[in-house]
């Protein structure tokens, strides 16, 4: 088996970019055409999401035959599958969340993850079964994909476009 990678899905990462895009705009324009509180909110709020941002376009999970390999923040973690103590779900509507409970710690995901069935499922094959939840199998039955997050991140890019071009308007 060779390595297989898996990241936060493009359907969100594409959305999320575009918001960082259009407030880094808005940032510009509240340079030359507002109160000082504007510029500096709007630069606060850029710079969060712009970590965020770059956060998630980082994020990924590498499962490979020896070991599996987390990487956030410009860190990597590393487990042996016998280090790895716990695997469990918690499924909040549409939100889920994998708690992985290596010797030391606990790390989590989240559905977000692009095919992260197929990235449980693997988890599920290389982890002892006594240490894989029974709600891990079932929930691999009816995977749940999350997509409100993406929708939302298109309105936010809409409702920044309608401020820039409430900005733009003279009066």
């Amino acid at each position: 088996m060779q390595n297989e990678t898996f990241k936060i899905r493009r359907a969100f990462l594409i959305p999320l970019w575009i918001v960082i895009i259009l407030l880094f705009a808005l940032f510009i324009l509240t340079i030359f055409k507002a109160q000082r509180w504007e510029m500096f909110g709007a630069g606060a709020i850029f710079v969060i999401l712009l970590l965020i941002g770059i956060e998630a376009a980082s994020r990924k999970i590498t499962v490979s035959e020896e070991k599996l390999s987390l990487k956030k923040f410009f860190r990597t973690k590393e487990f042996s599958w016998a280090q790895i103590n716990h695997l469990g779900v918690v499924e909040l509507g549409k939100k889920v969340y994998f708690l992985l409970s290596p010797s030391r710690g606990f790390h989590f995901f989240s559905n977000m993850i692009q095919d992260h069935a197929a990235l449980v499922s693997l988890l599920t094959q290389k982890i002892d079964e006594e240490r894989v939840e029974q709600e891990v199998r079932d929930y691999l039955k009816r995977p749940v994909e999350r997509l409100s997050v993406i929708v939302m991140s298109y309105v936010a890019a809409l409702i920044i476009v309608a401020i820039i071009i409430l900005k733009l308007t003279p009066g």
